[in-house]
């Protein structure tokens, strides 16, 4: 008889911890039926003009980069990987490399370089307005430093399977999903890929690649074929579109020319 009350007693403290964990907002099961959202910031209308921009701008990272391209990802300057910053004017006013070799310091991506080396230049604390268009989709830490220093927009090439969609991560609404959720990050960085034709050639020839590191393959004769057929692209973009974006290409072209080794 005892034997039975203790394992009806059992049976019913089961079906109560069953039930409560059910009704915890933290349990598997309501995470599992959360629909997490993204800020509204994340998607942006891009006019015609825009994208012509967007186009010829992916293009000049391209170019940056070709100029001083590395053929080892573990020896010269540092990873093929470059950036170009627009003021809120729509002018390209800074441009950098990443260079975490020949600085020895891992934090030294063209992201981070573009931003620090503008801003200490000009001695101030916000980027706001500004624009970054990068080789390669920005990681963690650089869309760290995009949010902080208030940039506006990102538009990158190469799509980074592994470490991109950070910006997207930051903006994430996961608050609805259980009790320990977070809201989206303040200072909110749109970030758009390339309208660029080259970005799609190298997103599929990297897709190919049997290697195990996008650094790596950025040092490959393939790669540099794509980013030197980009350059060539950049330098032969001399008539815009849309006429009000002619002011914009003229100026781009003459600040290439003073771009020189990282």
């Amino acid at each position: 008889m005892k034997k039975t009350y203790f394992l009806i007693s059992i049976f019913i403290l089961s079906i109560c911890f069953f039930s409560c964990a059910i009704k915890q907002p933290n349990s598997k099961l309501n995470i599992e039926k959360c629909e997490c959202t993204l800020d509204s910031a994340s998607v942006d209308s891009v006019s015609l003009e825009q994208q012509e921009l967007d186009h010829f701008y992916s293009l000049m990272a391209y170019a940056v980069v070709h100029k001083d391209w590395q053929i080892n990802a573990l020896e010269g300057r540092g990873y093929n990987i470059g950036a170009v910053l627009v003021d809120s004017a729509k002018y390209v006013v800074n441009w950098a490399r990443n260079s975490v070799n020949i600085k020895m310091n891992g934090t030294q991506h063209g992201e981070i370089r573009v931003i620090q080396s503008y801003l200490d230049s000009v001695q101030s604390f916000s980027l706001k307005g500004f624009s970054i268009y990068t080789s390669l989709e920005p990681c963690a830490m650089c869309s760290g430093m995009m949010k902080l220093t208030n940039v506006y927009r990102t538009v990158y090439g190469q799509t980074d399977p592994a470490y991109g969609k950070a910006l997207e991560r930051l903006q994430l609404e996961s608050r609805s999903c259980c009790r320990s959720g977070y809201s989206p990050y303040p200072r909110p960085v749109i970030s758009d890929k390339s309208p660029d034709p080259i970005s799609v050639e190298i997103d599929s020839a990297y897709a190919n690649y049997k290697g195990k590191y996008i650094v790596d393959f950025l040092t490959t004769p393939e790669a540099e074929k794509l980013f030197q057929k980009a350059s060539k692209m950049f330098q032969q973009y001399k008539i815009a579109k849309y006429v009000e974006n002619q002011k914009y290409i003229d100026s781009a072209h003459k600040f290439y020319n003073l771009v020189g080794p990282s």
